[in-house]
């Protein structure tokens, strides 16, 4: 009898849950729907299939690209910063940004989970299952800058060298996005530009 009522209790919480989504997304507007789509399919049909970590500077610039030449929508490849509320350290990041909405489909499955715990999956800022709450920073704070520098004087010289150096060349990345494509197309087998979209197509 209590496996019978907790398992009506999931199914309404099941259905509520649906509804509740399907009214998100009658509120989306066309181009919005449009965006989640294009996101969910990366997630769905490739980062989550494949476990796929350390995505997020291609993920963004996948979905900027792809979006742009599907359906001739300009969505905004944001290169910042995640903290993850335990320390002043600051990683490098990278998200979409539509309308002042976030999407995040990157951090779901990390290389190192025991440091960096798994995130959120974001969709125009509603988050979808569980994760770690990270904040998102388009700008390092002065506290971030002095926990790198302890950990550059401490050994890590090289380590944060090597991710400033991306950092900046994403920032490049993102602001000149004529480059875009043919950094997607110079990625290594199975991630280049055509590869994935033939992954996530109907």
């Amino acid at each position: 009898m209590f496996a019978e009522t907790s398992g009506s209790e999931r199914m309404g919480e099941a259905k509520r849950k649906a509804r509740e989504l399907q009214q998100w997304l009658n509120a989306l507007t066309v181009e919005e729907r449009v965006v989640y789509s294009a996101a969910r399919a990366l997630y769905d049909r490739f980062i989550r299939p494949e476990r796929v970590t350390e995505m997020c500077y291609h993920s963004v610039f996948f979905l900027h690209e792809y979006i742009k030449n599907s359906h001739g929508i300009i969505v905004e490849p944001t290169i910042g910063y995640i903290n993850d509320g335990t320390d002043e350290v600051f990683m490098s990041h990278a998200w979409l940004d539509f309308k002042d909405k976030k999407t995040d489909v990157s951090l779901t499955f990390t290389s190192r989970p025991e440091i960096n715990p798994p995130g959120q999956l974001i969709y125009h800022d509603r988050v979808f299952g569980q994760g770690h709450v990270y904040s998102y920073h388009r700008e390092i704070t002065q506290a971030g800058r002095a926990a790198l520098e302890e950990i550059r004087i401490s050994g890590g010289f090289d380590m944060v060298d090597q991710k400033e150096r991306e950092h900046a060349r994403m920032l490049i990345l993102a602001e000149d996005r004529c480059q875009i494509r043919a950094y997607l197309d110079s990625a290594p087998k199975g991630m280049t530009y055509e590869e994935i979209v033939a992954r996530i197509s109907d």
